[in-house]
Parts: structure tokens; sequence; C-alpha cells
């Protein structure tokens, strides 16, 4: 009796397991991709290939916080003068506004391979398009169970939020001093990027759209990247971004949403030399 009790108990495990991975594997049909969100960027007869030769797509199959989800795309190929990704755009199909942004980077950026976060609405399929320098499209795309995040509150106050408006940092992440070797860094700017869905805590008031729509990064003069955002991006912007690096400083310019603009210049010398 205990034994039979023993093995009901390892096969209803085991069942368990198994809807567990059917569920992962059972995505629903992208209607809303289909039917609204493509002709928002392309005519019907664009075609768009496969894009998993060139890219992996890395995204949280369930979101800890919807409000700040980590998506990265990772290129198999680094860029060429010849041949190159020239535009990212990430898309989120179930979210009020599913164009998170369009990134535009040059063969400056040595390898396209990007990590930003973004807010997630409602279950739905992140997409990683990329666009070559020929004009030729791929896409990726993964299911991402997470809800909320559009219109998920800030992590901190409105008065030390606004207080801490505009502040960058700059991580060299990898780094050599060789002139022409692929570095690699993460910038983030504080800003809160209301997206118009969210509410005071306080007052209960909407708290009006506020966010990040212009970023350049660039380096002695050449692009690395620039990017055109929309209110899909999480609180307090971060990129990760590979450059190839030619010695100088990395020069930011930001705007937001009402006009405001915001710059900073950051050299990994300096900060070297500040630990010496």
């Amino acid at each position: 009796m205990k034994k039979s009790l023993i093995i009901k108990v390892f096969y209803l495990f085991l069942a368990f397991n198994y809807s567990l991975i059917n569920a992962k594997d059972s995505s629903p049909p992208p209607v809303t991709w289909e039917k609204n969100v493509k002709q928002l960027l392309y005519d019907d007869d664009v075609i768009i290939r496969d894009g998993s030769g060139l890219m992996e797509l890395v995204t949280p199959y369930r979101a800890l916080d919807a409000a700040i989800v980590p998506v990265t795309v990772n290129f198999t190929e680094n860029q060429t003068d010849k041949d190159f990704v020239k535009y990212l755009t990430l898309v989120v199909d179930e979210n009020p506004s599913p164009i998170v942004g369009k990134f535009k980077f040059s063969p400056k950026i040595g390898n396209a391979s990007f990590t930003t976060r973004i807010r997630i609405d409602k279950y739905t399929y992140v997409r990683a398009i990329a666009e070559k320098n020929n004009g030729e499209k791929f896409m990726i795309s993964n299911f991402v169970k997470a809800a909320g995040g559009c219109s998920a509150p800030s992590l901190a106050d409105m008065d030390s939020v606004m207080a801490r408006l505009g502040k960058m940092k700059m991580k060299f992440i990898e780094t050599s001093k060789s002139s022409n070797s692929l570095n690699k860094a993460k910038f983030l700017i504080s800003h809160p990027n209301f997206s118009g869905l969210q509410f005071n805590q306080l007052t209960r008031s909407e708290i009006p759209a506020h966010f990040i729509n212009y970023i350049k990064i660039e380096q002695d003069g050449k692009l690395i990247f620039e990017a055109t955002p929309d209110i899909s991006l999480s609180e307090d912007p971060s990129f990760t971004f590979n450059y190839i690096n030619s010695g100088g400083p990395l020069i930011v310019s930001v705007k937001d949403s009402d006009g405001q603009t915001f710059s900073d210049s950051f050299s990994y010398s300096r900060i070297t030399a500040s630990k010496d």
C-alpha cells in the first residue's frame, strides 16, 4: 500500500512537470502582431526573414517585475563597413505603445549586441527586428509572462525622482588600452519615464507622460548608437552596448518629451587616473 502511494506521487510529480514544460512551449498565436502592430512598421509586401541565425533574444519567460524587464539581443556577427546591422527595433505586441524604440547603429559599435530594460503591460510577445545596411530585415520573438508594468508606480517618491532627473552614469565593463579594440559599457540615466498611465500615490491624480525620446552616444565624432524610444522603456533607462574604442571620451546627448536636454562626457582614462 505504501509502495503504491509512493509510485502514485512520483507519477503525479512527473505529470506536473510535463504540464509546465508544455505550458511554456505552447505560446499563443501572434494575433496582435499580424493584425495590428506589423502595419505600424511596414507595408504588407515587406519580407521579414527568420532572425534566429543572426541574433538571439534573451528575455525572462516570467518576469519578476513587469516594470523592469531585462531584454538582451545578442548578434552572432560583428559589424563591418560592408555588412552591418543598421537598425534594431524592439516591439512589445500588447503594450499601449508597442514600439519600445528604434536604435540606429554604425560599424563603430563593433557588435550590435544590446541590453536594455522595458515595461510590459500584459502577457505578450517581445520582438527584436534587425535591419541590415542592405535593407534586409530579420525578426526573432519570445513570449513573456508579465503584467501591469506600464501603469506601475515609480519606485521612489515624486520629489526624489525629479531631484535626480537627468543624472547620468557610465560603467566601463570591458576595456582595452589599444585602439580599435571592442569595448563594452553600460549607460544609465535617472529619469522617471512616466508612461501617462500611472497615478500619483498621494493625490491619486494621473501623472502626465514624461519620457526620454532621444539618445545619442558617440566617440571622436563617430556615432556608436542613436535611439528614439517611447513610453515602454523602464524608469531610469539603461543600455549596455559595445563600441570600437578610438581613445576619446564617450559623448552622450539625451532629450525627453518635455523638451529638456541632458548631456555629459565620460572618459575611461579619467576614471582610471582617479583610481591611481
